[in-house]
């Protein structure tokens, strides 16, 4: 595992859980911290070199938890090794080192799998269900949105994220929470065949507890029109400088039916994102989450973990681990990661354009 802050407590319990792995490596770029996270998580190999790590015989699967800035060279590395991977989002910093990083896991012939879990969370899954069975008619359109307050003032709470805002290092809110945003609406409603958006830095300071004052130099707020291959129409709010925590919203309408997903603590994670459905000129009514999803077999937390987040990253890891024994694809996968990548790139054009932008299907 490379990375000892998000990995070390949010991934490092979901592996666990999956009760069919083991972390046995941790990376850190330097060796003091290396072996302070090797001893404060009780795993055996430190490392402060992300290569070597990645040669090491004994290790099957990389989990790379860097910026996008600093992933490609130890994900390419992992997969030149024949390790399967398991990478954060957002994927990449641009659309070329997306491409060779598909590619790459395409040689290969392992198993590539992205840490972007919204359709891991047991509301979407049924959503996802219920859909592909017809429940609400042709999806007709889509609305959704991800408002949190990452670095909103008069006191930012982002402060273990402030390198967000410098953008050499690949990080926007147009990039970091479009890409868990697209990868629901694209497994839920098929691929993005054309974007048009706009984004601004609406919050022209960050400040933090510790008083230091950061002046952001990527757009903090995004709209997204979205036309879907299949004939659905979207539209798509992000912000990670909202003044109120709104959470998550997504509201699915159909020829027959809507359905909707609500998270107003947050970051659609976790068991606190609500299923609502309704038709016939009625209001939207909770629908119960099938105990299959909401406690899926084979998954066992031996204590709580820290971050809700974990809970629907173990189902990803549970299915990366299915993938590799069984052979298919990963949910997301690394092809997966590449259309949404795709599609920000495409409407980082249609902003500097202000024209829709189609989106390339390679």
């Amino acid at each position: 595992m490379v990375s000892a802050n998000w990995g070390m407590t949010a991934h490092l319990p979901a592996w666990h859980a999956t009760g069919e792995a083991e972390v046995v490596a941790v990376c850190t770029s330097r060796r003091e911290t290396a072996e302070a996270a090797a001893a404060t998580y009780g795993v055996a190999r430190p490392y402060w070199d992300a290569i070597a790590m990645c040669a090491d015989p004994d290790l099957d699967i990389i989990d790379v938890g860097t910026r996008p800035d600093l992933r490609a060279p130890m994900v390419l590395a992992a997969l030149a090794a024949g390790k399967h991977v398991y990478a954060s989002a957002n994927f990449a910093p641009d659309l070329d080192r997306a491409r060779t990083m598909r590619d790459a896991v395409r040689a290969a012939g392992v198993v590539g799998a992205l840490d972007s879990v919204f359709p891991w969370q047991p509301a979407h899954r049924h959503a996802h269900a219920l859909i592909q069975a017809g429940e609400i008619g042709r999806p007709v359109a889509v609305t959704a949105r991800l408002a949190i307050s990452h670095f909103a003032t008069p006191s930012a709470g982002g402060a273990g994220w402030k390198w967000f805002g410098t953008r050499k290092h690949g990080a926007s809110a147009l990039r970091n929470l479009g890409t868990h945003s697209l990868h629901l609406l694209t497994w839920l409603l098929g691929p993005v065949e054309a974007v048009a958006a706009q984004a601004m830095i609406a919050r022209k300071e960050w400040r933090f507890d510790d008083g230091e004052v950061l002046r952001p130099e990527v757009e903090d707020t995004a709209q997204l029109l979205l036309r879907f291959a299949r004939g659905t129409m979207g539209t798509l709010m992000l912000s990670w400088s909202s003044p109120a925590k709104t959470g998550w919203l997504m509201e699915i309408t159909g020829e027959t039916g809507t359905l909707a997903t609500d998270d107003p603590t947050g970051f659609a994670c976790g068991p606190s994102v609500t299923l609502r459905r309704g038709s016939g000129g009625g209001r939207l009514e909770p629908v119960e989450i099938p105990e299959a999803l909401t406690a899926p077999p084979g998954i066992d937390f031996a204590t709580p973990p820290a971050r809700n987040q974990s809970h629907d990253i173990a189902g990803a890891m549970k299915d990366m681990i299915r993938a590799i024994r069984e052979g298919g694809a990963a949910l997301p996968s690394f092809e997966d990661a590449f259309h949404v990548e795709a599609i920000l790139d495409a409407a980082r054009r249609a902003i500097d354009s202000r024209a829709w932008v189609h989106v390339p299907r390679v």
